[in-house]
């Protein structure tokens, strides 16, 4: 003869069938005893199947009920991460703009407010809100700061690298150099012509 297998157990508000198969009845107690002590339960919380002996510490890892002591509000254990970084409305945040921390049920609040304060922009000579001021400087002055940063990256590069560029003697450039140069050259020249029409004049007298 044969019995079917519908072992029930209640622990800790939990209902559980387990195999759900025909056992001869010499064995049904043996096999009753088995599925007591080795198999799942079912969790009324999250549906999960998890080892009868593991149940308490599944219960305490997950569901068991943790109070914020921010909000006073009562969350799952396993969301208890969650909300203190996300959810909780007593949680602290910086504001975007003064970077001072506030509850978040009242930083959208403070942000309005401190948003508005205006900041002085030099290139254009005017005040700009400070909730405008990063589209402000992207618009209007990111390719002046680029640039900017461009030439004195440069100049850093040529006055600091390896191969030097040697200045001309007595603080000159080279523009000026060559004038100098060029215009001493000519008096030469100009002094030479007038030295050998004098010559040619003594020798006619």
């Amino acid at each position: 003869m044969h019995v079917l297998c519908l072992w029930i157990t209640d622990h800790t508000s939990l209902r559980i069938f387990f195999s759900n198969r025909e056992i001869p009845s010499p064995n049904i107690a043996l096999h009753s005893a088995h599925c007591a002590r080795n198999l799942h339960l079912k969790c009324e919380h999250c549906g999960d199947m998890v080892p009868r002996k593991h149940m308490d510490q599944h219960y305490d890892d997950n569901h068991a009920p943790v109070n914020c002591p921010r909000c006073e509000q009562t969350v799952e254990h396993e969301l208890w991460d969650l909300h203190k970084r996300l959810q909780c409305p007593q949680r602290m945040l910086a504001c975007q703009y003064c970077k001072f921390e506030l509850p978040a049920a009242d930083i959208f609040e403070h942000q309005d407010v401190c948003g508005n304060r205006t900041k002085y922009c030099q290139p254009c000579n005017k005040d700009i809100r400070l909730r405008e001021w990063i589209g402000h400087e992207l618009l209007l002055h990111s390719k002046t700061n680029a640039a900017a940063e461009s030439s004195r990256s440069m100049l850093e590069k040529e006055e600091g690298g390896c191969h030097k560029q040697v200045r001309p003697a007595f603080g000159l450039n080279h523009k000026q150099l060559f004038l100098t140069i060029a215009i001493t050259g000519l008096a030469v020249l100009i002094g030479s012509i007038l030295f050998q029409r004098r010559i040619g004049s003594s020798e006619a007298l």
